[in-house]
């Protein structure tokens, strides 16, 4: 997702500054914004205690957020989730600023400050438990029955940095047959994506009818994308359904099925333990990348073949 414009600066931007130059200040944990007697939230925040460490609440960094950016009224954002992070005492909130991409919001317990931006995995094995878990990934699949690594894709047809990316993932397949490439479903809510979870479950529905022709009617969806609404969702994925050999009759129906809807689902569920929050995100050898149309391709292409070359060391 794109971070959309305001007076001409990118608003990421804009809270980027904003935290350069002042730390958010969160009320010390448990303790309230306002005292009976009408102390300030700006008051120097008492002794904590070791019974009041424990993760904020959602009201606790609504308010902090309010002291931060409440001036101005065009930033506005949604508390996702609130979860301890792999660091002690700190607390990750996933935040969506502007109903864009959810980022994360890393806020110590001990302190009033807050850092956003990624926390990346590090070490001499950085990966291996990303690695793990997406050895189960059961989407559609093509390239080696042996592979050297796995390439996971989680994706949104209605997302357009989906589309740019997939003639990239294209190239990837043909140019290293020794990879085993994986399609997750992953529409993101209808607030954002109307018809992603209807073109989801047509898609998913296309693999269950024709393994073979999942890879052209996903390429032909994302190609027509910009002619679907939710209003004409179910005709449009039907013709391109015919278009690419597929009976469409059979596809409406399987879309319909409880079935479909479970299995789109749990594929949601299996991104989302793997902390994904915007599309398309890419693991490759369980490394997490993100917006690959923006990659230089031979800086891609030297990414996979160094994750090919560590594979198992």
């Amino acid at each position: 997702m794109n971070w959309i414009t305001y007076r001409g600066v990118e608003l990421k931007r804009v809270i980027a500054l904003l935290l350069l130059s002042c730390v958010i200040q969160f009320p010390a944990l448990g303790q309230k914004a306002a005292t009976k007697s009408g102390a300030s939230a700006d008051s120097a925040p008492a002794s904590r205690s070791a019974a009041a460490s424990r993760l904020p609440t959602k009201e606790e960094v609504d308010v902090a957020m309010t002291r931060s950016f409440g001036y101005e009224p065009a930033i506005s954002w949604t508390v996702i989730e609130i979860r301890a992070s792999p660091v002690p005492g700190v607390a990750d909130v996933v935040i969506s600023i502007n109903k864009q991409a959810a980022q994360h919001m890393y806020l110590s317990e001990d302190t009033q400050n807050a850092i956003i931006g990624e926390m990346i995995p590090f070490g001499p094995n950085p990966f291996l438990q990303d690695r793990a878990k997406l050895a189960s990934a059961d989407g559609p699949a093509r390239g080696s029955q042996t592979p050297a690594i796995l390439v996971v894709e989680f994706s949104d047809l209605e997302c357009p940095h989906c589309k740019a990316s997939q003639p990239i993932i294209e190239k990837l397949v043909a140019d290293f047959p020794q990879v085993r490439f994986v399609f997750q479903q992953f529409p993101l809510p209808a607030s954002m994506h109307p018809w992603a979870m209807k073109a989801a479950e047509y898609s998913d529905c296309a693999g269950q009818l024709d393994s073979t022709s999942f890879w052209k009617y996903t390429n032909a969806v994302f190609e027509n994308q910009g002619g679907i609404t939710l209003e004409n969702a179910d005709s449009k994925l039907g013709e391109i359904a015919t278009a690419t050999g597929l009976d469409a009759p059979k596809m409406a129906a399987c879309a319909a099925l409880p079935a479909t809807d479970v299995r789109v689902k749990k594929s949601l569920d299996f991104g989302t333990s793997l902390d994904v929050h915007e599309t398309p995100t890419i693991f490759i050898n369980g490394r997490r990348v993100l917006s690959i149309a923006n990659i230089p391709y031979e800086s891609l292409k030297k990414l996979v073949q160094f994750e090919i070359d560590h594979a198992g060391k």
